[in-house]
């Protein structure tokens, strides 16, 4: 049986503001489905939540006109 996450606890897993979840579900490019109950609460697969915090936490290198790469996206 596949295992669901509220919206709280996707946003304590990817540590931000409930409200960027929301903003998630309603983004196209993002990958995460919404899943409402009978009352209307907001589900969200784990899976497709473990997995877009784990893209969300892989650094971008991004190489500048000069040639030299830079990480972007890592904590510093």
């Amino acid at each position: 049986m596949e295992e669901f996450l509220t919206v709280g606890q996707v946003a304590d897993l990817a540590k931000v503001h409930t409200g960027s979840v929301y903003r998630w579900l309603d983004d196209p490019d993002v990958p995460l489905t919404k899943h409402k109950t009978a009352n209307g609460r907001v589900r969200i697969p784990k899976a497709e939540a473990e997995a877009w915090v784990r893209l969300r936490d892989t650094p971008v290198v991004v190489t500048l006109s000069a040639g030299s790469p830079v990480a972007t996206g890592a904590p510093s």
